[in-house]
This record gives structure tokens, sequence and C-alpha cells, in this order.
């Protein structure tokens, strides 16, 4: 039996609270005075029995109910055709540190969850196991392996990064420094269906377990294209820029605030509404004063996740009716 959070455990210190209720407890009886005291030592003996029962068996069902609500934390898993390995166990832990870990669920950013879960998961092997800590930036200094401080402390250091691999390729990377018949890989991402190609996957030299890290909020506008309505701008005079949003979301979003960066003013548009799953489009009219090479920055307010939210033109305006693109 594996599991899922195994730090959980440490709450099974708890089960002494009803232990230590159930040994200082101390009833407090009544005096109640009565006129014959004929048959009052057997019925004592025949209720004390029965309250020392009753009492074994509510500690019994306190102690139980507090074991399960700790493994239910734990989240105890039994893996198909588990085997006991033995000896020193070589472990790669990939980390998806991609722009989409930055979303949210309760407010903690699914990458500062997805580094916990790494840390639980180095924390459960002893000392002499091997590890090495993966993320999507594939820098060399992450194709070695590491003892158990150095990997936590390379845990310590992810930040999230641009860069974005298929889970083929890290299972790859994974292999090329993991050794020895004892080989674990474990995959903690929220699994983008742009990099999960892992339909068919068959590798018995390795095994691979999936931790998937969610968030509630399932929000995400960004800016699909940017596009002149004349191909030619011109100067002195207002240029229509069309704007196309869209909405990855399951939900409609309402009041995107949309603006534009230009020569260091940011100017802004206006809100747009966008319905889940679609797109929607504005239109900036964009006027321009001088020739030459311009640039702008368009940009839109989405939370939480934020990586998407600007997309960068540059263009040209000539002197002539035939600007050089």
């Amino acid at each position: 039996m594996s599991f899922l959070y195994p730090s959980f455990l440490w709450a099974i210190a708890g089960l002494s609270i009803p232990i230590i209720i159930h040994l200082f407890y101390f009833r407090r009886f009544k005096k109640v005075y009565f006129s014959n005291t004929k048959f009052l030592q057997e019925i004592k003996e025949e209720t004390s029995s029965r309250s020392r029962l009753k009492n074994l068996l509510v500690l019994l069902m306190r102690c139980l109910a507090l074991a399960a609500l700790v493994f239910a934390f734990a989240q105890p898993f039994l893996k198909k055709d588990d085997k006991v390995r033995v000896g020193e166990k070589a472990i790669s832990i990939f980390v998806d540190n991609s722009f989409s870990m930055n979303g949210e669920r309760q407010n903690i950013p699914l990458i500062d969850i997805a580094k916990e879960r790494a840390r639980d998961i180095v924390n459960t092997y002893t000392e002499s196991d091997k590890f090495q800590i993966l993320t999507q930036d594939f820098d060399g200094k992450y194709q070695r392996t590491l003892t158990k401080d150095d990997a936590l402390t390379t845990i310590d250091q992810i930040t999230p990064s641009p860069a974005v691999h298929q889970l083929t390729q890290v299972i790859n990377r994974q292999k090329q420094v993991l050794k020895g018949e004892n080989q674990i890989s474990y995959l903690i991402s929220d699994f983008q269906k742009s990099i999960t190609n892992l339909v068919g996957l068959q590798d018995t030299t390795m095994e691979v377990n999936l931790i998937p890290i969610q968030g509630i909020n399932s929000r995400n506008v960004s800016i699909d294209s940017v596009w002149f309505v004349s191909p030619v701008p011109m100067i002195n005079q207002n240029n229509a820029l069309v704007v196309r949003l869209h909405n990855y979301g399951d939900d409609d979003v309402e009041s995107v605030k949309l603006s534009i960066l230009k020569d260091g003013q940011e100017r802004p548009i206006g809100l747009m509404d966008v319905a889940a799953g679609s797109s929607a489009t504005d239109t900036i009219n964009l006027s321009i004063a001088t020739t030459g090479t311009h640039q702008a920055e368009i940009k839109i307010l989405d939370y939480p996740i934020q990586f998407d939210d600007s997309y960068f033109i540059s263009f040209e305006v000539a002197e002539n009716k035939y600007p050089f693109y």
C-alpha cells in the first residue's frame, strides 16, 4: 500500500487524545438517599460492568474514526501488480513549471502545490536512494542524480518558465539518468492537453506515476490575434486595429479590460464580454503621428492565468504610398 500524501500520517499521533480523555475522565456520582439498601450491592456490580464495557466501546469507536480520517487525508492506494522493491532506488520527479501552473487552487499557485507534493515524495524514501529533479527547462544541471537533501533544495529553487515539452520527452529525459532495476518516475503536472501524449505508452523498465494538480478556477482568456483593417497603416489617420480574444474556460467571462501600450503610454480601450469556448473582437482606432517603425503592446487583464495576456505587434509607416515591410 502506498500513500499519495504520506505527510498526513503524522496526524495518527492524535489517537492519544481519546485515550487521554478515557483515562482521565472521572465520573462524578451524585449522592441519593435511599431508605432500603438490601439489593443495592447487586445492582451496583451489574451497572459498573456495563458502564466499563460501554466506555471501552466508545474509546474504540473514537480511535477508529480518527484513524479513518487520517488515512482518508493520506489517500492510500494499491498499485496493480505491485511488487516489493528491495535495494537502492533511482527516483525521478518531474515538476511541471510551465506558465499554466500559475493557476490557483484556494488562492495557492498550482506550482507551489506541485513542489509540496514533490517534497512529500522525496521524504518517503531513504537517504541511500538517488533522485533526479526535472522541470520543463531541461537544463543540463537536471541531468544528474542528487542526494535526498540536494533534491529538496533543488525543488525549493523551481520557478515558472516559458518552456514547454511533451510528457514523452520528459520520460525520455528521465530514462537517460535513471540506472538500476528500481527505476521510479513521478510526473506532477496539470496535464494540459497540449503536452499529454501518453496514450499507448508501455514501458516495463520504469514505474511511472501520474500526480495531477488541477485548479478550481478554469477561467482563461487570451489575445488570439491582432490585425489592421487596412493593409497599409497611414500617418495622421485613425487606423482601425482589430483585436480578437478567445475564452478557453468553461464559464462566460464578463468585463475583460482591454488596453494598448504605445510610445510608453498605456491607453484603456474598454471592457469585453467573451462567452465560454468562443471568441469576441473589438476595434481600436490607432492614430500614428510619425513615420518609421512602430511597436505596440495590446494587453488584457485576466486573472489568474496571465502569461498570455499581452500581444506585441510591430508595423511600418512610410512617407510614400508603398511602405517597406
